[in-house]
């Protein structure tokens, strides 16, 4: 018997705003990551298509058919890039991204190290003609962040009247209108995919929950180690992944040492780890090792980052809030020295009763980073005895010296 869905004289049902939003933003993605163009369709009537490709993709036989694009339309091609790459190539005065025009010649090593895919110095004197990013070129920065690439386009503004031919070339659509229908949340959407018990070395009784991003592709795993006390706030840790210290014991961060810590003391007490899928405060491990040559060339962790076009920190811990409220737990003592990640919960309606300080042993690989985090990025010290609240809310007591293992860091 047919489906009456799927009879050829009967209309399919049309996808709901959110998820028109969420196919195209996901199909996007995976063009701009397999290096194929992009066209961005505003949603203003006469509006001109925005024609992008990433620059950390890109090849020159793409380069060329895009600069073709350009001369047969008559536009100039120009190097979308953020404020923090402008002001790393010298533009100080950048405080929003920008379309730049390039001095000629339009060649693929001066694009990728002018968008800092390639190591080396780049020369900012070739970039002229600031032009201000629209919300469409805001909207290819965040796909191409999402995507985990470094967010510099190749863009061209072409006429209207080109889609078709665009559609033709199996170039993939990317509307303005559809994402502005989308409704918006206050937390990403989980699905909770699977669960297990996997005894580990610390405690046998140990539940590993796999969590889903229904919106996009990527995964995250709840820990649920022992059983907390059910008249206390639970013990939670937010841990970032990081293969380089959680895998391979790196010295460069202190990111290994803290997450066997927690997963200690988390097995005294009984707690949660949510290990979020976050590499490189959410740049990935691609970026993650190009900063680390930077920090290798005098830059700190922070200035690395933004020298690759990033934010300080590119993570949402709205993901964490969203896991919480799924496993039921709504009163928290976090274990951390960030406090972004205290407001990040509070504001998502976790109450974090208590902050128990993660003190990680310091060596002569890891110590500028401890200090950065410290000064540059308001990670607190174990001597701060008190955070902050905002107006109505409580103070947010420290109740303990830390966990501590070694030699222990001020930082």
């Amino acid at each position: 018997m047919n489906h009456p869905v799927l009879q050829s004289s009967s209309a399919l049902p049309a996808p709901s705003a959110r998820e028109r939003a969420a196919i195209q933003s996901d199909r996007a993605q995976t063009e701009l990551r397999h290096g194929r163009p992009l066209v961005i369709v505003g949603s203003a009537p006469d509006a001109a298509l925005l024609l992008v490709s990433t620059v950390e993709t890109l090849t020159a036989e793409r380069l060329g058919w895009l600069l073709a694009a350009a001369a047969a339309n008559g536009v100039e091609p120009r190097l979308l890039l953020t404020a923090e790459r402008l002001r790393a190539l010298g533009c100080m005065q950048a405080s929003t991204a920008r379309a730049m025009r390039v001095a000629t010649p339009w060649t693929l090593e001066r694009l990728q190290q002018l968008a800092a895919v390639s190591p080396g110095a780049a020369d900012g004197s070739l970039l002229d003609d600031p032009q201000a990013a629209g919300a469409p070129m805001e909207a290819a920065i965040g796909l191409a962040k999402r995507a985990r690439l470094i967010p510099a386009l190749l863009t061209l503004e072409l006429p209207g009247a080109v889609l078709p031919a665009l559609q033709a070339a199996r170039v993939l659509a990317w509307y303005e209108a559809d994402a502005a229908a989308a409704p918006a949340v206050d937390l990403p959407r989980l699905l909770r995919v699977s669960d297990a018990q996997v005894p580990i070395a610390v405690h046998e009784d140990c539940q590993l929950v796999l969590f889903r991003e229904i919106d996009g592709d990527v995964e995250h795993v709840a820990i649920l180690v022992g059983t907390p006390r059910p008249d206390q706030p639970v013990p939670v840790r937010l841990h970032s992944s990081c293969l380089t210290g959680d895998l391979l014991g790196s010295l460069r961060c202190d990111c290994g040492d803290q997450l066997r810590r927690a997963i200690d003391h988390l097995a005294e007490v009984g707690g949660v780890l949510l290990y979020l899928s976050q590499e490189g405060r959410g740049t990935g491990l691609a970026n993650k090792l190009r900063a680390y040559r930077l920090q290798d060339g005098g830059l700190d962790t922070i200035e690395a980052d933004r020298h690759l076009g990033f934010r300080g920190d590119e993570r949402d811990f709205g993901i964490a809030v969203a896991m919480l409220r799924a496993l039921g737990i709504e009163r928290i003592t976090l274990l951390t020295n960030n406090p972004s990640k205290i407001t990040a919960l509070r504001r998502g309606g976790i109450e974090v009763a208590g902050r128990l300080p993660l003190i990680a042993p310091v060596n002569r690989h890891n110590s500028r980073y401890l200090r950065t985090k410290r000064e540059r990025a308001g990670h607190l010290h174990p001597d701060d005895e008190q955070v902050k609240s905002p107006p109505g809310g409580a103070d947010l007591l420290v109740f303990t010296r830390g966990i501590l293992s070694g030699p222990g860091s001020a930082l």
